[in-house]
């Protein structure tokens, strides 16, 4: 995902910024390139570009209009410099279809037929402070809602909140890199930590640097935003080079909440947003550019990545055992033998297919792979699974309740964050 400053959660589910002026690697690899755009030193997210071998060489544009001095700041879409869903009926909304290439809609209403059905039914835990989902989603997002599906089943979904917000769905790839990470399942070899002072602790989670290959500044050659139409006055604006110097979450002089009066103004105004990470994407932006807007903003990516990644992916939460909104425990099965990363990843992804209570992961060093569970989830029915290493602890499955991080109030059912504490990982899934 991405928006905002921008913000991104890679695939892996790591979380960093960029505030840079510049034209980025979102996705590079063989196959498939995905180009994104920022603009001004608190980079802005004002457009992607689509294009590679899957795309047959063609190229894909969005944008938000108001770099080309379009006041009302609309997004639009170009098709080899050709504009699309632009012919909106009564209600606002358009389709565009070109067999074996792309299949693409703008919607005013989340539409149940296109997007995820569920997201109307968002767990009570989820309500932003622009209002509960089923009211906002029933009325007009700003902007509207777009679905691109394209080849090799790559699906993009994004809206116009603030600039811009959206969410990539796709397979990994080989040698892939870019902003949005390299897709091998660990999040922690895509980012490192702001240096210790250069923010607020509550700005830390949104303030990492992106490390990793692919971060580049796109080449001339290769910038898809000047080939897909180079003849047109739009890419003037679309093309220009980063002019600014990289104001990177290293530099301690980039903390954007001045004083504490700023920082309690921006905490307050994000206060609903239950993912720890993203509230403090959501207090970081909103002291950037001083707008209630980046709620919006913070809050339609937040509904977009974990509603749209169809629990495929578990996402990296943090260090630490997982922690509901309030910053409690969660109820947790343990398992006797998984003591991997990436095997605990899978059987979160295999038993969350199957038992819709189970809603995260976590693994302390030296320990077994614990799957989080919401309240009224019936442990039972973890039989039906073999995990590696012996199965499960305790003879009824209730297992882990002898351990403090595992023992939970079983009173939520979503994993908002974590208490810090680096011989633990804590991993969400929808």
């Amino acid at each position: 995902a991405a928006f905002g400053d921008p913000h991104f959660t890679t695939f892996d589910g790591a979380h960093t910024v960029v505030l840079r002026e510049m034209v980025m690697w979102m996705v590079k690899s063989d196959q498939i390139l995905i180009q994104g755009l920022s603009k001004t030193n608190t980079g802005n997210f004002m457009g992607f570009a689509v294009g590679g071998p899957f795309m047959h060489n063609r190229t894909l544009v969005v944008y938000n209009s108001s770099l080309t001095g379009d006041a009302t700041g609309k997004l639009k879409v170009m098709l080899d410099g050709r504009e699309i869903l632009n012919q909106w009926d009564e209600k606002g909304n358009a389709e565009f279809e070109e067999p074996f290439l792309l299949w693409a809609a703008r919607r005013t209403e989340w539409d149940v037929s296109m997007h995820d059905h569920d997201v109307l039914g968002i767990k009570p835990a989820i309500d932003w402070a622009v209002g509960p989902w089923p009211k906002r989603f029933q009325q007009a997002p700003k902007g509207g809602l777009y679905y691109f599906k394209l080849p090799n089943e790559v699906e993009i979904t994004f809206s116009g909140v603030d600039y811009m917000s959206a969410v990539i769905k796709m397979a990994p790839q080989q040698g892939q890199s870019g902003y949005c990470g390299n897709f091998n399942g660990v999040a922690e070899d895509e980012f490192a930590p702001p240096a210790p002072g250069s923010v607020p602790p509550l700005l830390v989670p949104a303030w990492n640097k992106a490390v990793g290959e692919g971060l580049e500044q796109v080449s001339d050659a290769d910038n898809l935003f000047k080939l897909a139409s180079p003849e047109l006055a739009l890419s003037a604006a679309l093309v220009q080079q980063a002019s600014a110097l990289q104001v990177g979450p290293e530099d301690p002089m980039v903390s954007p909440c001045k004083d504490g009066h700023a920082l309690d103004e921006a905490e307050q105004a994000c206060v609903s947003i239950p993912d720890t990470d993203l509230r403090a994407a959501c207090i970081a932006d909103f002291c950037l550019i001083e707008k209630a807007s980046a709620v919006d903003d913070a809050a339609m990516a937040g509904v977009m990545e974990e509603r749209l990644s169809d629990g495929r992916v578990p996402l990296f939460v943090g260090h630490g055992p997982c922690r509901d909104v309030n910053g409690q425990a969660l109820r947790a099965v343990r398992t006797k033998g998984v003591r991997i990363a990436m095997e605990c990843q899978e059987l979160l992804r295999e038993v969350g297919a199957a038992i819709a209570g189970v809603v995260g992961a976590q693994l302390k060093t030296e320990g077994t792979c614990e799957l989080v569970i919401g309240p009224g989830t019936d442990v039972h029915d973890f039989s039906d699974f073999a995990p590696s290493g012996g199965g499960w602890v305790g003879a009824d499955l209730g297992g882990g309740v002898d351990d403090p991080h595992a023992a939970g109030l079983g009173a939520a059912s979503f994993v908002a964050g974590v208490e810090k504490d680096l011989s633990w990982n804590c991993w969400r899934l929808d």
